[in-house]
């Protein structure tokens, strides 16, 4: 059984990999409706085991599937970029780092890369606060 602290960090890690992957997209998807709105969302924060999963579906034509656990994290990221192109990337995040592949993972890479590089590194002992 996984103490109440074990089950915190991961619920946190869960939702900080929804926040980076919808910062990303948000700056990255085509022009859209100013006011896009789920169609569909299922998230099944962490069990006594760690196990976590979670899909949404907007209106902006971004769909997201990731599911992990203490081991790591896997995934698949579907949108329309601001050329009009479906795009498609999927990823594993484990003891190796983040992995994304696809034809556009690459880019995918270089554009958090810049985020990260741009914006002020987290306080790591204040985000694990509640």
């Amino acid at each position: 059984m996984h103490s109440s602290y074990q089950y915190r960090r991961q619920f946190v890690k869960s939702r900080l990999l929804q926040l980076l992957v919808l910062l990303f997209l948000s700056a990255t998807c085509a022009a859209r409706p100013a006011t896009p709105h789920t169609i569909y969302y299922n998230n099944q924060p962490p069990d006594a085991n760690g196990n976590y999963q979670f899909e949404f579906q907007t209106s902006n034509g971004i769909t997201i599937k990731g599911a992990g656990n203490e081991a790591g994290a896997v995934g698949v990221v579907q949108y329309v970029s601001k050329e009009g192109l479906p795009i498609t990337f999927t990823y594993v995040a484990d003891e190796n780092g983040y992995q994304p592949s696809g034809d556009h993972a690459i880019k995918h890479l270089d554009r958090q890369l810049e985020y990260i590089r741009t914006h002020p590194s987290v306080d790591e002992v204040q985000s694990r606060r509640w």
